[in-house]
């Protein structure tokens, strides 16, 4: 190679390191949105196919809890084959799942499509995470939250763009959601960074000698999980069963998401200042002091409440994805996947079960549950290694 193609070369290499962040976090968003807007559009899915209240969990369990079980053995498969191919078939299924819900025809249906969506999630997640890591040389913990913002971003934006779509044109134009996914789809392929191949040798070590940061890991990340998934499961329920409109609903949805992206880029970068512990004890009061101000709020403090919700929340996203990483750092897809599927699909469960609460006590009776969860996180949060402390290499 001459040394102009050598320049060249380096040119190049830099100008994809450039993008190739930016591509993933946009991608992020995508992906985030699709699985995360079904609770604002959940008053009209469940009054058109006649689903009662009691099921509503499962449609949560279809989206979340069946793929990101499956996380952790996807991420280790992500990393022995190396690449991109898993962000792009992700992506690709949750495009397609979480776009054609409004056109199923019955219960059963819908569950097929939520799966496929949740199997997407699945895929993209463990592989799009060791990506953004593999690109962050430095300052790991404010690139990885700004990563995580552009899901968090999505999980806000998406639900009232969806309650919107479906106000105007009903369920049938959510449709039209595929369609910015098969344009990034191009954009991934030239960007996404190639991953190398890899065998994790020491992934069986690191079970054994760290089994008590990964079970305590995989607690908290749980508890945080059904936190999250239980607010923005029944707060438009609770709305819609008050009498509010269905946006209204989703706005709810989308302050405590939007504002909490505070929290992901806040969490993120004191980790790295004053040390991960602090955030995740911290995260585990104030989610509890402001679910219970939302519970006893009226008129603007609910906004407020859930909006304060979301930063305490998801000022712990950057940190335990790091921690999962860390735990597993020759298998960092795996780790991922652990860090995030796990916590997912438990958390999932627990919304399956808070259907039968809301069934049975009221649909408000699952958020004080709710508030013991958040409090059940603060002896994990002791538990985890802090940043530098030894892990399995």
């Amino acid at each position: 190679m001459s040394a102009q193609d050598q320049i060249l070369h380096y040119v190049h290499k830099i100008e994809d390191a450039q993008v190739e962040l930016p591509a993933l976090t946009w991608a992020h968003f995508l992906n985030d949105g699709y699985i995360n807007y079904l609770p604002a559009i959940l008053p009209v899915l469940l009054s058109q196919l006649n689903i009662p209240i009691a099921l509503v969990g499962s449609l949560i369990l279809a989206l979340q809890g069946f793929g990101s079980i499956l996380q952790p053995f996807i991420g280790r498969q992500a990393d022995r084959i190396g690449g991109h191919k898993f962000i792009l078939v992700g992506l690709s299924l949750s495009a397609i799942g979480a776009s054609f819900i409004g056109l199923a025809p019955n219960y059963w249906m819908l569950i097929a499509l939520l799966v496929v969506a949740g199997l997407g999630n699945a895929l993209f997640h463990p592989q799009a995470l060791a990506s953004a890591r593999s690109v962050s040389h430095n300052q790991a913990g404010l690139k990885m939250s700004v990563f995580l913002v552009g899901g968090e971003l999505g999980r806000g934006v998406w639900p009232s763009v969806a309650g919107l779509l479906v106000m105007w044109l009903g369920l049938h134009s959510l449709w039209l959601f595929a369609i910015p996914g098969a344009l990034t789809l191009l954009l991934l392929n030239r960007f996404t960074p190639q991953l190398e191949a890899e065998t994790p040798k020491k992934v069986q070590a690191a079970w054994s000698s760290q089994r008590g940061p990964i079970l305590s890991l995989i607690s908290f990340v749980s508890l945080r999980g059904m936190v999250m998934f239980g607010v923005v499961t029944f707060v438009p329920l609770i709305w819609h069963d008050h009498g509010g409109s269905l946006i209204g609903g989703a706005s709810l949805i989308s302050v405590m998401l939007v504002v909490g992206i505070l929290g992901n880029l806040t969490g993120g970068a004191l980790a790295d200042r004053i040390g991960r512990r602090p955030i995740l004890v911290g995260s585990s009061i104030l989610s509890a002091a402001f679910l219970l101000m939302y519970l006893y709020a009226q008129g603007f403090w609910l906004w407020i409440s859930l909006g304060l919700l979301g930063i305490a929340v998801f000022s712990t996203a950057p940190v335990t994805m790091l921690i999962g990483q860390d735990l597993f750092p020759k298998s960092r897809s795996m780790g991922s996947g652990i860090a995030l599927g796990v916590g997912n699909a438990l958390g999932a469960v627990a919304v399956f079960g808070l259907g039968f609460v809301a069934a049975s006590y009221g649909v408000q009776a699952p958020l004080w549950w709710l508030v013991g969860f958040a409090l059940l996180g603060l002896p994990f949060a002791f538990l985890l290694p802090e940043q530098g402390e030894k892990t399995q290499d």
